[in-house]
Formats: structure tokens, C-alpha cells, sequence
């Protein structure tokens, strides 16, 4: 027996087919939507007539400013999300401090004391 009729012979699949497989892939929520521009960049490299070649391209993107109000919004990361500043500290004395994340940093706190 070849190996793809033992794979094949001892998993039960989910979906009998690849069309219910990728029905189910459409029903998942969706995102912010993708955009496709073309750009057409010019190399140096040059062509039998002595011109630069060029070549066009696809630059696929999402809205940077939907995604972060995707990204704020979304439920599932309420628990993660930091607003306030923090001093995090490794030692119970307090003296070494933890630079980890953006909110753990003197920058953020800079910024939160000088909004008020």
C-alpha cells in the first residue's frame, strides 16, 4: 500500500469534499479588504535596445488606519490592549527596570503626563 492510501485510510477529514472545505473558508469573517494597485518599476538593467528594462508589478495593501480600528475594536484583544503607561519593574525592590512593550517605555509616559 502506498503511502497516500495510508494517509488517505486513516484521517477522517472534516469536509467530504474541497468545495465544502472552501465554502466554510468563505462563511469566515472578513477582515479589512485587500487593494491591488499596478506599479510599473524601472530597473537598471538595460535591454538589447539600450533601455532600461521595467516591469509591472502588483503592491497588494491593506488601509493601515482600518486595520488599527479593526485591530482596537476587536473584542478578542480587549484583554491585551494597554492605554496607560506603565514602570514595570523585574525586582520586588523596584530598582531594575523592564523596558518590554511600547507602554512599559518612558516615551508613552512622557506622553501621557503631557496630555494633561
Amino acid at each position: 500500500m502506498t503511502h497516500t492510501l495510508q494517509i488517505r485510510n486513516s484521517v477522517s477529514p472534516v469536509f467530504e469534499t474541497k468545495d465544502a472545505f472552501l465554502k466554510a473558508v468563505d462563511e469566515l469573517p472578513s477582515g479589512i479588504q485587500w487593494q491591488c494597485e499596478t506599479i510599473d518599476l524601472t530597473g537598471d538593467n538595460i535591454d538589447e535596445d539600450g533601455n532600461a528594462m521595467t516591469e509591472t508589478l502588483e503592491l497588494w495593501f491593506r488601509d493601515p488606519v482600518e486595520c488599527v480600528k479593526e485591530l482596537l475594536g476587536n473584542p478578542t484583544f480587549k484583554d491585551s490592549m494597554r492605554y496607560a503607561p506603565e514602570q514595570v519593574f523585574d525586582d520586588p525592590e523596584h530598582t531594575t527596570r523592564c523596558f518590554s512593550e511600547m507602554w512599559t517605555g518612558n516615551w508613552w509616559w512622557k506622553q501621557q503626563v503631557s496630555v494633561l
